[in-house]
């Protein structure tokens, strides 16, 4: 029993130490593809609202990037404020910001009002050259 605590315990301190030696940029991107999808699931953020809106779209993110993938701070910087903009008009649900960043931009959603959905694409000709590490 001590030992399977022990090794338990040696696997997670090992894994940990993996995610914080990882960029940010590896996290958005985890499978060394275009773009990397990532969702926040209601009980791990929730604002209370039905869609998303530049408020609620950049604190979203910022949680994202904060708590769920544990980038260093200032890994990311956010170049250009969310812009949001309705899809099918008058459906609330069709509501999508765009969001730029040195790494690339992010489109980020809600689905029924619960989770946050967000499609992270590294974008060449915007983002920065070497991503920073702090």
């Amino acid at each position: 029993m001590k030992k399977q605590l022990l090794c338990s315990l040696a696997l997670f301190v090992l894994l940990i130490s993996e995610l914080q030696a990882m960029t940010c940029l590896d996290k958005l991107m985890p499978y060394s593809r275009y773009s990397g999808a990532h969702q926040l699931h209601i009980e791990e953020w929730d604002d209370g609202q039905e869609s998303v809106d530049a408020k609620s779209a950049l604190k979203a993110f910022e949680s994202l990037i904060g708590e769920k993938l544990m980038c260093r701070e200032n890994e990311v910087v956010i170049k250009l404020s969310p812009v949001c903009q309705m899809i099918s008009s008058g459906l609330k649900q069709s509501q999508v910001c765009f969001l730029f960043t040195n790494l690339g931009h992010v489109i980020i959603s809600k689905d029924k009002g619960k989770n946050t959905n967000f499609v992270f694409t590294r974008d060449n000709q915007f983002a920065d050259s070497k991503p920073t590490l702090k």
